[in-house]
């Protein structure tokens, strides 16, 4: 189908019936993929609706033929607004549509029908417990927020300030119910998991009330924590590694200090980590039922990151229960990736989940060439990674894409 045709098929409902399923290059693969670009690599890129894709349903296809013509494969669209709003790109009937969301054609609609005539994969981009959709269930329900400590820095404060309590049975439901109504309105081939992870430690009265039916008084332990951060952190990175050390997914390390015990603080984590893997897994389950996948974006920093954010991808990768790991590895240093590459294969060796790890085009901080990053692609795929991810679109230039297209 040419762009001339496709443009006659935007408001149809038939359109997205016939493409459901029909378009999904790499979503079963178990290994390294022929991708639609024709390279024997595939690559992904993150990109937003909100920012490039409310034109019109032509300026969409515009767009998607130049990625797929630069060897893009894989979508990873955020489907949330920018700014302050509660607010989503797609005609929701669960959350607020955004004013810049046309009324008449749906910007999701036309993104996932366009991607998939054009052979590439669409995972929509939720930030869960950080994002609008968490946002509107906030202000709905003010007792859903996640309840941090006071004690944080204000740059610290500023960037977590919009949790909703990502422990609490309704913030995980309504997540998981606007996955739903992407996968029902618009058959994409997966589900994107962004911010899937606490935050902090929440106190909430929901947290507060659950762990003192074990015992724990969480409000003293946070308390114990806002006086010595670095014990929490230390403490809490060691109890989780002495159980994946006798699980033999790490070996020993002469860095666990067999001295930094915190039983407690281990008992609440674990709780913690439990409940965000319950989320993991009922997306998995549902985007399974429905011939869909998962995938997320998570820290590369394992396992540092899981005393506060309860973000424990490896257990998600060897339970399979995601079939895309995505880690933000965004770094202007070559070695740095390929040592990111090498633990992080090994981390998840054994899982049936693909291994993509997230490249940086450009951050605040620093700016790649067109060069270095297909140079980091290189490191990628020579480190075992089944496709590489690219942040973000906004970065890529005609001279990247030409450069990527011929990998």
């Amino acid at each position: 189908m040419n762009r001339r045709d496709f443009l006659k098929t935007v408001g149809g409902v038939a359109a997205a019936g016939t493409m459901i399923g029909s378009m999904r290059p790499f979503a079963q693969a178990g290994a390294q993929a022929d991708a639609s670009s024709g390279t024997g690599f595939p690559l992904g890129v993150w990109t937003s609706i909100y920012n490039k894709y409310s034109e019109s349903p032509e300026a969409t296809y515009q767009r998607l033929e130049r990625l797929a013509e630069g060897g893009i494969d894989l979508l990873v669209p955020l489907v949330e607004i920018g700014g302050g709003r509660a607010g989503v790109m797609w005609h929701s009937q669960l959350v607020p549509v955004c004013y810049k969301c046309p009324e008449d054609w749906d910007p999701v609609e036309v993104f996932v029908n366009a991607a998939h005539e054009l052979g590439m994969e669409v995972h929509p981009w939720l930030c869960c417990f950080n994002g609008k959709v968490a946002r509107y269930l906030r202000e709905q329900h003010p007792e859903t927020t996640a309840i941090f400590s006071e004690s944080e820095n204000w740059a610290w404060a500023a960037r977590h300030k919009n949790y909703a309590c990502a422990m609490q049975p309704r913030v995980q439901k309504f997540i998981f119910d606007a996955y739903r109504e992407l996968g029902e309105r618009y058959g994409p081939d997966g589900f994107h998991m962004d911010y899937i992870r606490t935050g902090s430690q929440c106190t909430c009265d929901y947290c507060t009330a659950e762990m003192a039916k074990l015992g724990l008084d969480i409000r003293a332990m946070q308390a114990r924590y806002d006086q010595d951060r670095d014990f929490w952190l230390k403490a809490g990175t060691h109890g989780l590694m002495r159980k994946y050390g006798v699980r033999k997914v790490v070996g020993s390390d002469e860095e666990i200090d067999p001295v930094v015990v915190d039983e407690e603080l281990d008992r609440w984590l674990a709780w913690r980590i439990d409940r965000l893997t319950y989320f993991v897994s009922q997306l998995h389950q549902y985007a399974h039922k429905h011939d869909q996948v998962t995938s997320a974006a998570v820290k590369f920093f394992w396992p540092r990151q899981c005393p506060t954010g309860a973000q424990d991808w490896v257990r998600w990768t060897r339970e399979n229960i995601l079939d895309y790991m995505m880690s933000m590895n965004y770094t202007a240093d070559p070695q740095f990736v390929a040592r990111l590459a090498s633990e992080q294969t090994q981390l998840i060796a054994g899982s049936k989940c693909q291994y993509w790890p997230g490249l940086g085009r450009t951050a605040e901080q620093w700016t790649t060439t067109p060069e270095a990053l297909v140079e980091q692609v290189e490191i990628a795929r020579n480190g075992g990674a089944h496709g590489a991810m690219i942040f973000n679109e906004s970065g890529l230039t005609d001279d990247d894409l030409a450069l990527l297209k011929d990998l």
